[in-house]
């Protein structure tokens, strides 16, 4: 038989739900988390909520201040900028160690998981490149499959999370999506040929490509702010 719903199964969901909404756009970054209006639309007590937006916090996706709501985090140009700078010297290291370390079977999975995102209609209309999460993620992938527990902590923590904040908005700009698939064609071709020296280059492109589209999306960003006063 089921039984009642458990507190800690309410803060569970939450956390799910308030998750979904930040990754999808929802909730935008900057955006304040009000508790009464959150408990409202996700029809729970206080508790779980306030749970929830813990988790959120530790994950880098919420932000508190002192005697202030807490707010979808927010970085600035700077700081984002800065960030790809440090994804792409990481995940170039990933790229050639995967290069190295990478078995047949996983190599199989990997082509397998580029064949689904071929197959995506938001990426065919060009309306952005999402991903799922874990070893679902191409970047994430390549990460496991380097054999390095450094490389995969480094990504996998409170970085992951915002950069998936962020890597979802910038892939909906006009053709990224298309060009960031191709790209990772690329990678998964110099990881199958053993050239690690090749494959950590490819993706060190692909990251600096995708970090020059950054001060298109403030500006973006910027405008439609504008446009709403």
């Amino acid at each position: 038989m089921l039984g009642p719903v458990r507190s800690e199964s309410l803060g569970q969901l939450a956390f799910e739900k308030l998750e979904q909404y930040i990754l999808s756009g929802k909730i935008e970054p900057g955006q304040k988390l009000n508790e009464a209006a959150l408990a409202r639309t996700l029809m729970i007590s206080r508790g779980p909520l306030r749970e929830a937006i813990g988790r959120l916090e530790g994950r880098g996706l919420v932000t508190r201040m002192i005697n202030r709501q807490p707010e979808v985090t927010s970085l600035t140009n700077k700081q984002l900028l800065e960030l790809f700078i440090y994804r792409e010297a990481i995940e170039g290291m990933a790229a050639r160690q995967a290069a190295i370390n990478i078995t047949e079977g996983e190599l199989k999975r990997l082509k397998m998981l580029l064949d689904s995102h071929e197959t995506d209609t938001k990426i065919k209309d060009q309306s952005g490149y999402f991903q799922g999460t874990g070893n679902t993620d191409f970047h994430l992938y390549i990460a496991f499959v380097s054999r390095n527990e450094r490389l995969k902590e480094a990504l996998a923590g409170p970085i992951y999370a915002i950069l998936r904040l962020y890597r979802r908005r910038l892939s909906q700009l006009p053709g990224r999506s298309q060009e960031a698939l191709k790209e990772h064609r690329a990678i998964v071709e110099a990881i199958e040929n053993r050239d690690p020296v090749l494959a950590e280059r490819i993706m060190r492109e692909h990251i600096s490509a995708g970090s020059k589209n950054i001060t298109l999306y403030f500006k973006q960003k910027k405008l439609k702010i504008s446009a709403n006063f």
